[in-house]
């Protein structure tokens, strides 16, 4: 399966040179493994210079060292790893930090990568067990009917845009999406990042979005918003409960609802308000389409039955 940068290549985004600079510059970011297991302290002094000795002498990998010395364990995977993902950017930040491609150029193409990987590997399937979640707008399911919302614009106090634009900014899309392919690569293995963190952080952007949405009138955009927090809500509440179709199903959603919000978000740029992007028949089902997919996966998890305890929910009080 093509990795991003052979995505990008073949699109013609970035030269074969600058794609090869910034992956030298993640090399550089990527701390040594044997240095992150001395770090946490999961390997003696002695140990340490044994592996040291032992590669230098006979060129092995770190695996390969601890083995021969019986000190490997598989905890060490899950470990370097997590701690890989929290000192190394993204090839896609990186891109867009040194201005090699302009936001609007590359979030389309990281759009279209994401459904590559979900339809060439199993693991990232963007279908839970029991929920259909159609991410092809020309197969829509015509027996899945539109859930009902209708804003009342009449009522809606606009003022200037500026403050909510400036927050929900092209490189701030870029950054939603890396999140939300965070999360769908969470289906593939635990262990890459901490799902706590990564959804904790997803929940304080949209809460900070939905916020200043509301302080100039962006009712369809806060409503979204609103409803996407009460699905992220029940991830958090039952994590150790979810499974990685959930967190497939969960990005997948969420790519749904940050093209809505990108398309929100350009119609407030162009006229101030979101009533135009409601009175085209086709943004309007797509808003609602949106929604019902929110709606059909919260469902489908409260369905199952989950018993609510304490400690499930006290971070809420």
């Amino acid at each position: 399966m093509k990795l991003l940068g052979s995505f990008l290549l073949d699109f013609d985004i970035i030269s074969a040179k600058d794609l090869a600079d910034v992956m030298v510059e993640q090399i550089r970011q990527t701390p040594n493994s044997l240095d992150i297991i001395y770090e946490k302290q999961m390997i003696t002094p002695e140990q340490f210079l044994s592996i040291v000795t032992l590669q230098n002498d006979e060129h092995l990998d770190l695996r390969s060292a601890c083995i021969r010395l019986d000190i490997w364990r598989n905890e060490f995977f899950d470990v370097i790893n997590e701690e890989v993902s929290k000192r190394r950017s993204t090839l896609g930040r990186l891109l867009v930090e040194k201005s090699l491609v302009e936001p609007h150029v590359l979030l389309p193409i990281l759009k279209q990568y994401h459904a590559y990987r979900a339809e060439n590997n199993n693991d990232f399937a963007l279908f839970s067990e029991n929920t259909l979640l159609d991410l092809n707008e020309s197969e829509a399911d015509e027996s899945a009917p539109l859930v009902h919302f209708e804003p009342d614009f009449l009522h809606v106090q606009t003022s200037d845009p500026s403050d909510y634009i400036d927050l929900f900014s092209e490189e701030k899309e870029i950054e939603l999406e890396l999140v939300i392919l965070g999360i769908e690569s969470l289906g593939s293995d635990k262990n890459e990042a901490d799902p706590e963190e990564l959804l904790n952080h997803f929940f304080t952007d949209y809460h900070s979005l939905k916020g200043t949405a509301r302080s100039v009138g962006a009712s369809l955009t806060e409503n979204l918003i609103h409803e996407s927090e009460d699905l992220l809500t029940f991830f958090k509440r039952f994590l150790h409960k979810v499974n990685s179709a959930d967190f497939a199903a969960l990005a997948a959603v969420n790519l749904k609802v940050l093209d809505v919000l990108s398309n929100l978000r350009n119609e407030m740029v162009n006229s101030g308000s979101e009533e135009n992007y409601w009175l085209i028949t086709e943004s309007k089902d797509k808003y609602l389409k949106t929604l019902g997919d929110i709606k059909r996966l919260n469902e489908e998890l409260e369905n199952r039955g989950y018993e609510v305890k304490l400690e499930d929910v006290q971070d809420l009080f």
